[in-house]
């Protein structure tokens, strides 16, 4: 959800090569290639932005960069005839994606992210916007394919302070008129969205009155860089560099907390093997004293927990949540024994056992709060139902008395029970003929079912990490209860059926798709639980250390324009 990445290192430059123009091209589809030139990522969506003044000031410079261009004057296109092309065809788009929203029969999720330009450096291009706020909806269309549309791809000029978080939501869902259509939001880990800001966020997506309660989520990908982060908290800051030249690892530093880890995980088993010492080339060398590898060490060793679980979240493909579950327990239980062992004993135990505990504390509060919508998720994968829940509540864990097996089961009867009552969710979903359009690598975060067969070759030829997660081989030897008296409805009816058997590669979509006439209410619960994302960030972009990049592209381009570009692009697959 695709080993794409956001940062791309293409030139801003104004100047491009000369081609010929095809005259007999029509307008619409010339423009359509020009949005697609313009977006190089994309991950990052739209939304929709108020008139501002700044934008006609845009408009003089970018009218002055064709004015000496013959070709262009002699056709009539100029930066500013394209901008006007632009703004009408993203429109007329809208008018079509809120046609769409509004008669889709299933839930939403709203995403929130700011985007950052980290290092301006590296951006030799003029420069209008150096952050960008995305509000996207995630969901799963008739034909069950996982979908990302970007509402808004905004900057926060205009709005006032107080009101930064809740305006890009209030102003998606007035826009979009999807009141009663939102049931989950995304938010960020790092971001500070009080209580008061949630629910004033809530409020305004619709929560209220005969309506259900609104799910808030947080971003997985961002707690596990939170957790790398207080690892290698307290180290100095060039230790990074001087490593990087002891080792010879190539650039000065990486982007990705991934490739640290690897990098720190390299020079500590040259390090205990001896290598600094038997070798003279290093004499001349800065190494760490024996304080810094103990924190090196630590680090690779609570980092590699987490990266553990993080390579098979988001390496593997997985484009829904109900793999978010065991993995996450199984992360919970790996930091546990690493508490419990209190790092072997060593000299630098104390240090081990006081990081243990901080990575393990903030992924108690994640999982707590986490916890119903992810087992939620898990209970509607066929391989898994009951059974996994039931499981690991029944391990008992410390500091995990929030874990309740029957309360996940309550809230999936309460749920059912509001769709059935809906004479619309008593029919199955019914599939329906859409064009989609061509995917290419910048597309892969908007159409997450892309390029399946690829990636089926690729598992096939990666070593299964489930062989050495110890509590989910443990689930697999677990026989759980099968006396639980069930009613006849259609919920009981799949609890009730024995579960699968395991299968790493199997397709929660597409079983549900398939099944779906059989549990026509159930299987509209399912799409709307499995489509709620648990993480912004996919692929490799989920290993960022700092804030993600808006695409260059869209950082020359006053407001209005990077909006339409943006939004319009990633409503193509369902509206063009």
């Amino acid at each position: 959800m695709d080993n794409n990445s956001d940062l791309d290192s293409s030139s801003g430059s104004d100047s491009e090569t000369m081609k010929e123009p095809n005259i007999d091209v029509p307008v619409e589809d010339t423009v359509d290639d020009l949005m697609d030139d313009f977006e190089d990522d994309d991950d990052d969506d739209d939304f929709e932005e108020e008139e501002e003044d700044d934008d006609d000031d845009d408009m003089v410079e970018d009218e002055a960069d064709g004015v000496n261009n013959p070709i262009s004057n002699w056709l009539g296109i100029t930066p500013a005839s394209i901008r006007k092309e632009v703004l009408k065809i993203h429109e007329d788009r809208k008018l079509k994606a809120k046609r769409f929203l509004n008669d889709f029969q299933g839930k939403l999720t709203l995403s929130y992210e700011w985007l950052l330009l980290n290092n301006q450096g590296y951006y030799r291009g003029p420069i209008k916007h150096e952050d960008f706020t995305c509000l996207a909806a995630h969901f799963i269309d008739d034909n069950w394919k996982v979908r990302k549309w970007i509402l808004g791809y905004t900057t926060d000029a205009s709005v006032p302070l107080d009101d930064v978080y809740t305006h890009h939501f209030r102003t998606a869902v007035q826009s979009f008129d999807i009141q009663n259509k939102v049931s989950t939001i995304l938010l960020p880990n790092d971001e500070d969205f009080d209580e008061k800001t949630v629910d004033a966020i809530k409020k305004c997506v619709g929560e209220g009155g005969v309506n259900p309660p609104v799910f808030v989520v947080y971003c997985c990908a961002d707690l596990f860089r939170l957790m790398v982060d207080g690892l290698c908290s307290g180290f100095r800051w060039t230790l990074y560099e001087e490593l990087r030249m002891l080792v010879g690892w190539g650039r000065c530093s990486s982007p990705n907390w991934d490739l640290k880890l690897y990098h720190y995980q390299r020079a500590v088993d040259m390090h205990k093997e001896d290598a600094f010492s038997k070798d003279e080339i290093y004499d001349d060398y800065d190494k760490p004293s024996d304080e810094e590898w103990v924190k090196i060490e630590t680090f690779c060793k609570l980092g590699g927990c987490v990266y553990k679980v993080a390579k098979e979240l988001f390496e593997e493909g997985w484009t829904t949540s109900n793999v978010y579950f065991h993995l996450l327990a199984e992360l919970k239980v790996m930091l546990k024994m690493e508490v419990d062992g209190g790092g072997g004993g060593g000299g630098g135990s104390e240090y081990f056992l006081r990081k243990a505990k901080k990575v393990l504390k903030m992924f108690d509060k994640y999982w707590s709060g986490m916890f119903l919508v992810l087992a939620a998720a898990c209970v509607l994968d066929p391989r898994f139902k009951m059974k996994y829940v039931e499981f690991y509540c029944s391990k008992k864990i410390e500091d995990d008395e929030g874990s309740n097996a029957e309360a996940v089961l309550d809230y999936l009867r309460s749920l059912f029970a509001r769709y059935a009552a809906s004479d619309i969710c008593k029919k199955p979903i019914c599939s329906v003929d859409t064009v989609d359009h061509e995917v290419d690598e910048e597309d892969e975060d908007e159409d997450y079912g892309a390029d399946e067969e690829e990636t089926d070759k690729e598992e096939k030829e990666k070593p299964d990490a489930y062989k050495d997660f110890v509590l989910f081989q443990e689930f697999l030897k677990f026989e759980g209860s099968s006396s639980r008296e069930l009613g006849e409805s259609e919920l009981d009816a799949y609890l009730k059926e024995p579960i699968m058997e395991w299968n790493k590669d199997f397709k929660a979509l597409e079983w549900w798709k398939e099944e779906s006439q059989k549990y026509p209410v159930l299987s509209r619960v399912a799409r709307d639980i499995l489509s709620i994302p648990i993480s912004r960030a996919t692929s490799y972009d989920s290993y960022v250390t700092d804030k993600r990049e808006p695409p260059e592209n869209v950082l020359s381009m006053d407001a209005k324009a990077a909006n339409a570009v943006m939004c319009g692009r990633s409503w193509l697959p369902l509206i063009r």
